[in-house]
């Protein structure tokens, strides 16, 4: 996303403004200071989160009580809602009330445009950003940076981020020497939702040696497609990588469940969830340590430095506040 410098007074409102070139070549008039965003869709506030806490306007969803040391300032924004797939949208009384700078959106949300038309009567400026690919991390912390001036703090997590990414990519030679891991990705309590060829939430899962054992399609951007136990059953699958706590307790007494492959040799993995979920819901950057997740538990003899030595360095980087607080204890 290229920043155009061009500084002018704004003639009503009395304050200076500047140009934008967002990432869809939108030419957007945003003010010269920007400060606080409101991030349209869990993922990119998210990266807001990551970014800078405390710029964050207003949330798409509350926080949990054991996320509050990691969102900082966050934690008490007001919950404006968002865009998020099924009928969600934001509550636009209390995003106005919030007073951002500027919003921002995935250019490729459903209905794009007449979104855009609809945050536009608020008189705020709307950018849309890429947010298709986890490497598109990188051109956001970029954006944030220029947009707030803050580059110093984009660099940190620009870093962190392509060197996540490089090596990833240096594994896939050697992944792609090993069997593919067929693969179940199962959502809800019942273990009967997943997702199917072409979802951006099985991102990880192509970068780990994985391969989705469903043969299914797609039927929105949001993903979570309801499956019959009898196509599970078909696929029989050689791991079960699962979101939900309670279906992983219970798998061994399902009568439907635990006579796959994957239940029977203990081949059941549980996403981590703290402070946010490793895979998706939302997808975020907290992928760069899913990916690796997911690579240990299929291959474990690749990643030469554990995980929990990785998570310490990831949350060292992406939570400041969590750090700071630990410091002054």
């Amino acid at each position: 996303m290229r920043v155009l410098f061009l500084t002018f007074a704004l003639l009503v409102l009395g304050l200076e403004a500047r140009i934008i070139t967002d990432d869809y070549g939108r030419d957007v008039e945003v003010p010269e200071s920007v400060t606080k965003i409101y991030a349209a869709s869990p993922p990119l506030t998210m990266s807001l989160l990551a970014f800078d806490p405390s710029v964050i306007a207003a949330i798409n969803f509350p926080w949990s009580a054991k996320q509050k040391a990691y969102v900082g300032e966050a934690y008490d924004k007001p919950v404006a809602g968002g865009f998020f797939g099924q009928g969600q949208r934001p509550n636009f009384e209390i995003l106005a009330e919030s007073k951002p700078d500027v919003i921002i959106m995935w250019g490729r949300m459903s209905g794009a445009e007449k979104i855009v038309y609809k945050l536009a009567k608020l008189g705020i400026p709307v950018l849309m950003v890429r947010n298709d690919s986890i490497k598109d991390l990188i051109s956001q912390f970029r954006f944030y940076g220029e947009l707030t001036g803050n580059t110093k703090r984009a660099d940190e997590l620009i870093e962190y981020t392509q060197e996540t990414l490089s090596l990833i990519d240096s594994l896939q030679d050697k992944l792609a020497q090993k069997k593919p891991v067929r693969c179940y990705f199962s959502q809800g309590v019942d273990g009967l939702f997943s997702e199917c060829r072409g979802s951006f939430h099985l991102e990880p899962f192509d970068y780990s040696g994985a391969k989705n054992a469903l043969d299914c399609e797609m039927s929105s951007n949001y993903g979570m497609e309801k499956i019959s136990m009898e196509s599970v059953v078909m696929a029989d699958p050689d791991v079960i990588v699962a979101m939900e706590p309670l279906f992983v307790e219970s798998i061994k007494q399902n009568p439907h469940f635990k006579h796959l492959r994957a239940v029977r040799k203990d081949k059941v993995y549980l996403v981590p969830s703290e402070p946010f979920n490793y895979i998706t819901r939302p997808p975020s950057f907290m992928r760069l340590m899913g990916i690796r997740w997911l690579i240990h538990s299929f291959y474990p003899d690749l990643l030469e430095v554990s995980l929990e030595a990785e998570k310490q360095r990831f949350e060292k980087v992406f939570f400041k506040d969590l750090n700071q607080e630990k410091e002054n204890r």
